[in-house]
């Protein structure tokens, strides 16, 4: 892996193993994230019966929860499983997230929060990490935040990855805690400088090639969601332009690399929605787009063979 660590973001719903080996076609340098799970979710589904793929590699889960010895029975078994890191989820502020009584909300808590960061420590030798916000609400001071870091690191976290922006509990959807309040890159600088000895990512709003060559210094690395999800060529230009990898795939290349793990033996009896959903974006703004989803989706709905989507001509003037 390049010391130039960029991270793809937890993203609920959709960075799920699928996901995950559709990314690893088109990026080797990227870093990769489970979706949020819930501690009680591992525990009690087959989740915590996953193994990580060696392709899926460096993968970090992200566990959400406020029970510090739930944290510590998932840490026991998550390390035995083959993942790199354990990150919590201290920054998701959507309202079950909120009456769970975990996620942002906890950063009124950092005393509960260390104690989860030390029942982990306890249970595994894991690297543990925070995703976290600037804040709560529209009051744009840092003393949150430095609380949570302070109380955290003593208790074994050495990095954190912060979005950009305070979390509004109380009357902002989720998608609107991604836009609002405004980002502010340079209480993040603030927060790294302050720290020395421990590792910052940033995370919101990074969705340019300038924006990361910007930024990619200043912090330990960068965190990118939801531009990657709708363009996932994207990844091409980060290999190509961050990376320095000149052998960047077409569509069509990256379309046969996924064919042959859609066809492998794990996935036998795996749907052909769960397989393909994520790939509608493949050709996001070019002149197939709209026929290509149009392909994909007739492929999902008449549970067509999936050895199909090799089969997709592009428009001749894209």
């Amino acid at each position: 892996m390049n010391n130039k660590r960029i991270y793809l973001a937890p993203m609920v719903g959709r960075t799920d193993q699928y996901y995950r080996s559709f990314v690893r076609i088109l990026s080797k340098n990227i870093y990769l994230y489970t979706e949020m799970i819930t501690c009680d979710s591992f525990l009690h589904t087959d989740r915590k019966n996953y193994t990580v793929k060696e392709e899926e590699k460096n993968l970090t889960i992200q566990l959400a929860g406020s029970d510090p010895k739930k944290y510590g029975l998932c840490a026991s078994i998550i390390e035995e499983k083959g993942y790199n890191e354990i990150n919590l989820n201290i920054g998701c502020p959507s309202s079950k997230v909120v009456k769970g009584e975990f996620g942002a909300c906890l950063m009124r808590d950092p005393d509960k929060v260390a104690d989860c960061v030390y029942e982990i420590k306890k249970s595994c030798s894991l690297p543990i990490s925070i995703k976290t916000r600037l804040g709560l609400g529209y009051e744009e001071n840092l003393d949150l935040l430095f609380n949570l870091i302070d109380k955290t690191k003593d208790s074994g976290c050495s990095k954190y990855i912060i979005h950009a922006r305070n979390a509004i509990l109380n009357g902002l959807s989720p998608k609107k805690n991604r836009k609002i309040p405004l980002l502010r890159y340079a209480d993040v600088s603030v927060i790294k400088n302050a720290y020395p000895d421990l590792k910052f990512y940033l995370n919101g709003g990074v969705d340019d090639i300038l924006e990361i060559r910007k930024n990619i210094n200043k912090f330990d690395g960068l965190m990118i969601g939801r531009k990657i999800y709708d363009n996932p060529m994207f990844l091409n230009e980060i290999e190509e332009k961050i990376y320095g990898n000149e052998g960047v795939l077409s569509r069509k290349s990256i379309l046969d690399k996924y064919l042959k793990y859609a066809l492998s033996p794990e996935n036998k009896d795996t749907s052909n929605y769960l397989l393909l959903r994520h790939l509608f974006s493949l050709y996001y703004n070019t002149s197939s787009s709209k026929k290509w989803k149009k392909f994909i989706h007739d492929i999902i709905q008449s549970d067509k063979n999936i050895e199909l989507i090799t089969n997709f001509e592009e428009s001749t003037y894209d």
